[in-house]
């Protein structure tokens, strides 16, 4: 039985917080039957499921905050979400929960030929990026783009060993100064192919599951390359994880990890010269937002 307070992300507790608008406290609630609300039905029989949204009573309310609560000892009534990453850490393992508004967010991108952004082309120097506001990026002219979890992966992308569409836009995610930047990408460019690189554990699949992107970069390693170049904390830590995400990947990289019990880093698959390839996300395996 999952543990809310260690899968959940900063979207599933602002979608948590609303449950407690005194309308809903009262007459009950219908949310999207996604993220934190899934584990909340299957693991814990709460809410039922109604022409695919998931209606909560008012009991289905209070039950949620004394789970939460029991579990983490953040109180969704009465406590506010936390703003820096210290603060919330004290409650939640995912220390990203911290609140960065979607507006405030600045993202960083960069395309591998020509960066081509709001009805421009830019020509950049290798190494070189665009960092600006989120809400101005107004359109991308690039077929493709590319989340990548951590920034030196995302700085070094021109290095993976990977087969791409020509130009890609390469996007970082983003941390907690400047916003995380997850489901964004695909709620407001839904016509560009959305393709998530993120670490090979746990963590990593789920965050790629939560972007809402079509495919994953997942890396095609040999058991020795595993044995050598990856890390078991990355698996030991985040175990509990594991049998609800691991379905997502390739049955052969499943296999590998089970049986080697490690995880692998990007900025590791990169130093390490690590073949890299495409692998499709079925919707029906997006299980965290």
């Amino acid at each position: 039985m999952s543990n809310i307070s260690e899968i959940m992300t900063g979207k599933d507790l602002f979608r948590l917080k609303a449950l407690f608008e005194p309308v809903k406290l009262n007459s009950g609630a219908s949310v999207e039957y996604t993220g934190v609300f899934q584990v909340i039905q299957r693991d814990y029989g709460l809410g039922r499921l109604i022409s695919g949204k998931l209606k909560l009573t008012p009991e289905d309310i209070r039950k949620v905050r004394s789970l939460v609560k029991k579990q983490s000892g953040f109180d969704l009534l009465c406590d506010p979400i936390p703003s820096s990453r210290t603060e919330a850490s004290r409650f939640f393992s995912n220390e990203k929960i911290a609140n960065t508004a979607v507006k405030g967010k600045v993202v960083k991108v960069y395309g591998v030929i020509s960066t081509n952004i709001n009805g421009r082309t830019y020509c950049l120097e290798e190494g070189m990026v665009v960092e600006m506001p989120f809400d101005l990026l107004v359109s991308i002219q690039h077929p493709t783009i590319v989340l990548v979890e951590n920034y030196e992966a995302f700085r070094q992308f021109r290095d993976a060993k990977l087969d791409l569409p020509m130009n890609p836009l390469i996007v970082y995610r983003g941390d907690i100064e400047g916003g995380v930047i997850s489901k964004d990408f695909a709620l407001k460019f839904p016509e560009a192919q959305l393709i998530a690189w993120f670490d090979a554990d746990p963590a990593g699949i789920s965050f790629a599951l939560a972007s809402d992107a079509s495919m994953m970069i997942v890396p095609d390693l040999s058991e020795d390359q595993l044995k050598d170049h990856g890390r078991s904390s990355l698996f030991d830590n985040q175990h509990r994880n594991w049998e609800r995400v691991s379905g997502a990947i390739p049955p052969k990289l499943q296999q590998l990890m089970s049986g080697v019990g490690k995880g692998i880093t990007q900025e590791s698959m990169l130093e390490n010269g690590v073949d890299l390839v495409l692998h499709p996300i079925g919707m029906d395996l997006q299980l965290i937002e």
